[in-house]
């Protein structure tokens, strides 16, 4: 036989398989992976996830649709046809079937991780009550906090400090859930835990309660640390939580989530002023800091002592060797150009900000913006209802949906912004009024 494949359909080839051979394909003919998914009308998933080879059981419609895509006729269409036929076929009696990848999904660790050891403490010692047994400690932990204070980069030294304990692997997600597209659907995110374990394309139940009964039968018995990060609210979490008593399942969110019953919840804070001068010396050299221990002080408070803010102030300082500190607080002092200020690459203050402004009922953003003409540390819901004329029920209400948001603090009976959150509400109340 001539043409592309030669003898491809009497001799599957032992090395690359049909993922190889699909991918090969794709790249002789320059298609990305998006637009061979919009050819085919597949997912751009399902062609990566065939490509590296998961897919054990290719659909023959989908393999048909691929072959038209790209634009195979005669013996080469039958070939392609052919071989994925034979990657469906189940293995001969000699045949051993490759032993499943323990899966460790965690991002890399921020290497500046500082003023968590209280936290990671509380951690270790309820991965270590989960990994025995122990009936009394929770397996679902909620880190929760405000905007850019570091949940996300805490949950993920956390993973790989205690991810020894869980032989069956670490599982992440990112739920997305203050993402400007909107937060993952809990069926997706199931979709993807279930392939994370080894389930197969063709093994995976379309409907989301299904998927939610699978994924708690396959974790029942295994010891798996999971990271749900950057959650929206219960509702998106409770389905993607495993049944095992060996899991444990860290959260993180701008909201306490404190409909979940069962969990433990870590607050996290802004960083003490010592903690915040060494994450700024870990980024931009301490001998850059200590020409200026003055200015230093000043830029860590102008940063609010947010982690998000002192790394990108520490990322300015270090792609520009030779700028003193001081150039840096003289344009970070002026509130206006503060934020503007603090953004470098994808790490942007006013971005993360955002994300939690644009969930605000319009009541509570109206509130959140008038609040920011308050004067001093601290205000109650009586003063709140003064500068933004709402009754001190509404007030009040308005309040406790901000602290939820992580835009508010709150002590006791009383409320106070962050030092970043007054410069943001400014901003909001300037441009919105």
């Amino acid at each position: 036989m001539g043409g592309l494949w030669g003898n491809m359909r009497v001799a599957v080839p032992q090395r690359g398989g049909f993922g190889q051979v699909l991918r090969d394909l794709r790249d002789s003919r320059r298609l990305t992976q998006e637009e061979l998914a919009e050819a085919s009308g597949s997912s751009v998933r399902t062609i990566r996830e065939m490509e590296r080879g998961r897919v054990r059981t290719p659909q023959r419609r989908t393999v048909a649709l691929l072959a038209d895509a790209l634009g195979l006729a005669g013996a080469d269409r039958d070939g392609f046809l052919d071989l994925a036929r034979a990657q469906r076929c189940p293995p001969g009696p000699t045949a051993r079937p490759p032993l499943p990848a323990v899966p460790s999904e965690l991002p890399a660790a921020v290497p500046e991780l500082v003023d968590r050891e209280p936290e990671l403490a509380a951690l270790t010692r309820l991965a270590a009550g989960v990994t025995d047994g122990s009936a009394t400690t929770s397996s679902v932990v909620v880190l929760h906090g405000p905007p850019g204070i570091g949940k996300g980069s805490l949950a993920v030294a956390a993973g790989h400090r205690l991810g020894g304990g869980f032989g069956d692997g670490q599982l992440f997600v990112d739920l997305r859930g203050t993402a400007p597209a909107g937060p993952v659907d809990p069926a997706e995110a199931l979709a993807g835990l279930l392939r994370s374990l080894g389930l197969p394309e063709a093994g995976i139940p379309g409907p989301a309660e299904q998927r939610g009964r699978l994924f708690r039968t396959l974790t029942h018995e295994r010891r798996l640390l999971i990271v749900l990060d950057d959650a929206a609210d219960e509702a998106q979490v409770r389905p993607l939580l495993p049944a095992g008593r060996h899991c444990l399942t860290l959260v993180t969110s701008r909201r306490a989530l404190t409909g979940l019953t069962g969990t433990v919840r870590v607050p996290l804070g802004l960083l003490a002023p010592d903690a915040a001068r060494r994450l700024l010396a870990s980024i931009a050299g301490p001998e850059r800091l200590a020409a200026d221990p003055t200015g230093t002080d000043e830029l860590v408070e102008l940063c609010g002592r947010l982690p998000l803010a002192i790394r990108v102030a520490g990322n300015r300082l270090a792609s520009r060797p030779g700028s003193p500190v001081a150039q840096l607080v003289a344009r970070l002092r002026d509130p206006g150009r503060r934020l503007a200020e603090l953004a470098t690459g994808d790490l942007d203050v006013r971005a993360a900000f955002d994300a939690s402004y644009r969930r605000l009922g319009p009541t509570a953003a109206g509130v959140f913006r008038r609040a920011s003409l308050l004067h001093g540390p601290e205000f109650d819901a009586a003063l709140l209802a003064t500068v933004t004329g709402a009754t001190a029920e509404v007030a009040a209400a308005c309040a406790e949906e901000l602290v939820d948001a992580g835009l508010l603090l709150a002590r006791e009976d009383r409320y106070g912004f962050h030092g970043l959150a007054r410069v943001y509400a400014r901003d909001r109340l300037r441009a919105e009024g």
